[in-house]
C-alpha cells in the first residue's frame, strides 16, 4: 500500500529510505559519473538522497510503500528547478553530501537536467523512482508510479522526468512516457528527459 510520507513523518523513516535508494542507484550511470569510486559511492549517496527527501517532502510529495523498499519523489508545478535563491540556500548542504571534491561533478549534473526541463510547460515533476534492488521486478516501482500518474491525470497536468539508464526505457514507455530530449553530459552518460501527457480518461 503506497503512504504519502510528510515533513514530520520523514523523521522516523528518513534513514531507511535513503539507505533503500542508495542501494536502488548504486550503478546507476549517473551516480557513477557523481561518484566513480565504489568504496565511497554509497555512503554519499545516501547523504545526498537524505537531502532529496527533505527537499521534497517540503516542496513537493514523497511516496513510499509499507516497507519503505520503494519510493517515489514527486515536485508539483512551478517547483523546479529552483530559483537561484532556493539553490543557495541548499549549497552548504548540497556540498556535505557530495564531498567538496565531488561537488562539482554533482553541480555539473544539476545544471545540465536544469537545462533539460522544459520550459512555459507544466508537469509534474518525477524526480526519484526507486527500489530495494532485491525488490525490483515484483510491481512496487509500477504500483507507485501508477498512484503518481493517477494524481498527474486527476489534475489533468503532465509528468516528467529524466534518466540516465537506457534500460528503464521501456518500462516508463509502457505508462505512457516518450523521449522529449536526449543529451550527453560532457565526458559523461547519456540522460533521457521523459514526457507523459495527462489520461483524459
Amino acid at each position: 500500500m503506497t503512504q504519502a510520507i510528510d515533513t514530520a513523518r520523514l523523521a522516523t523513516c528518513e534513514a531507511m529510505l535513503a539507505g533503500m535508494l542508495a542501494r536502488a542507484f548504486e550503478q546507476d550511470p549517473i551516480a557513477r559519473y557523481v561518484f566513480p569510486d565504489n568504496t565511497v559511492r554509497r555512503h554519499r549517496l545516501v547523504s545526498t538522497y537524505r537531502l532529496y527527501l527533505r527537499v521534497f517532502a517540503q516542496r513537493g510529495r514523497v511516496c513510499a510503500n509499507d516497507a519503505h523498499s520503494a519510493a517515489a519523489l514527486w515536485l508539483p508545478p512551478g517547483q523546479y528547478p529552483l530559483t537561484l535563491m532556493q539553490h543557495l540556500r541548499l549549497l552548504p548542504r548540497m556540498i556535505w553530501a557530495t564531498g567538496m571534491n565531488r561537488f562539482p561533478a554533482a553541480n555539473r549534473v544539476l545544471d545540465h537536467l536544469d537545462d533539460m526541463h522544459p520550459t512555459n510547460r507544466k508537469f509534474w515533476y518525477l524526480g526519484v523512482l526507486g527500489v530495494e534492488p532485491v525488490r525490483q521486478h515484483q510491481g512496487l516501482g509500477s504500483e507507485l508510479l501508477r498512484d503518481g500518474l493517477h494524481m498527474c491525470d486527476q489534475d489533468r497536468i503532465a509528468a516528467y522526468l529524466e534518466t540516465g539508464e537506457p534500460s528503464t526505457l521501456p518500462f516508463y514507455a509502457h505508462f505512457g512516457f516518450s523521449v522529449l530530449r536526449e543529451s550527453r553530459l560532457p565526458d559523461g552518460p547519456t540522460i533521457w528527459a521523459l514526457w507523459r501527457d495527462p489520461n483524459p480518461d
